[in-house]
């Protein structure tokens, strides 16, 4: 666990330093918003976890968002609007529509949130 948390940090502090590019890719993407050091360590997500998914969320941790369909997508602040993206972080653990544009960086997935909802 210690050495996922070291390397998911690695990913976040230098993706940070870079721009996404998006592009035309914009969409709605509708699923649970999960906190990813918990789904991916343990594959923990649904109701019983929405609790512990809030506070890891609040506390900085990166969130995904695993869609209907399955897929798992990083989600993203936008820097010059990140309102909606922290706004997400109360929605952690439930279902969520999640607006935004994606970019894709070596088979990752990553969607810059501009809106998000409860659904």
């Amino acid at each position: 666990m210690k050495k996922f948390l070291t390397i998911l940090s690695i990913f976040c502090l230098t993706a940070a330093g870079m721009t996404i590019y998006a592009g035309a890719d914009g969409g709605t993407w509708s699923g649970e918003v999960v906190d990813l050091v918990c789904y991916v360590g343990s594959g923990a997500r649904g109701p019983g976890h929405s609790g512990c998914a809030k506070s890891c969320a609040k506390n900085g941790q990166p969130m995904g968002l695993v869609t209907d369909e399955g897929s798992l997508i990083l989600l993203w602040s936008d820097r010059k609007n990140p309102k909606p993206y922290n706004d997400l972080k109360d929605l952690a653990g439930g279902k969520a529509s999640v607006t935004g544009k994606m970019a894709e960086r070596d088979g990752m997935k990553i969607l810059t949130v501009t809106a998000a909802k409860a659904s």
